[in-house]
């Protein structure tokens, strides 16, 4: 199961407000880290305000986030046939694994594929470092995978919004139909992706 979370990070991290306000300034001294491992014209849109009363979430399913990126793993490769069911674990995909081994380096959908934090920002490159909680991460951008996202949708669903709104209900089951669950985990993905980009805030998935 996977949750898609669009708020500050010290809101994702924390159990309750009172926690979030604790977490806060070490939040956003993680970030000036951040900013300062990086190059100058990229550290300028790591911004946004940790103090937002932001927190919009979406339940991506039993195995929507992992069969979403399978689906558009497989969307740009047409001489491989796109599995039926989705698995337990993407590692049990070989051509996927051998993709993941270069950090999906040439695909259109490297945001989408590689990461689960995306960043306010528009920068095509993504960045490996430890979040808050010290995990380590791929961390995208934002503004990427919402341009992303729409990319997957217009070469392969073409779905109208009030079509994509409706695949949050979708089951997403692991063992199930690998193309619903995949339109389960974008009809999530892609709401809390404009949560996050309006309020420009960062975007988290986390698998339980």
């Amino acid at each position: 199961m996977a949750i898609a979370f669009a708020g500050p990070l010290s809101r994702f991290f924390a159990a309750d407000a009172a926690e979030a306000a604790r977490l806060r300034a070490g939040v956003e001294l993680w970030r000036d880290h951040l900013r300062a491992s990086v190059a100058d014209k990229l550290g300028e849109q790591l911004v946004w305000d940790e103090g937002a009363d932001v927190a919009a979430t979406a339940d991506l399913g039993e195995a929507g986030w992992l069969a979403l990126r399978l689906f558009a793993f497989y969307a740009e490769r047409t001489e491989l046939e796109l599995p039926d069911t989705v698995p337990a674990l993407l590692e049990l995909d070989r051509e996927w694994r051998a993709a993941h081994d270069g950090k999906f380096a040439t695909s259109k959908y490297g945001h989408l594929l590689a990461c689960r934090a995306w960043l306010p920002g528009d920068f095509p490159v993504t960045l490996r470092a430890p979040m808050p909680d010290g995990a380590a991460a791929e961390i995208g951008s934002l503004a990427v995978l919402h341009d992303q996202l729409r990319w997957l949708n217009d070469r392969t669903f073409a779905a109208e919004a009030e079509t994509i709104a409706g695949w949050r209900d979708l089951p997403a089951p692991t063992g199930g139909e690998l193309l619903a669950a995949a339109r389960r985990g974008y009809g999530a993905l892609h709401a809390v992706c404009a949560a996050a980009r309006a309020a420009k805030l960062p975007l988290v998935v986390r698998e339980a």
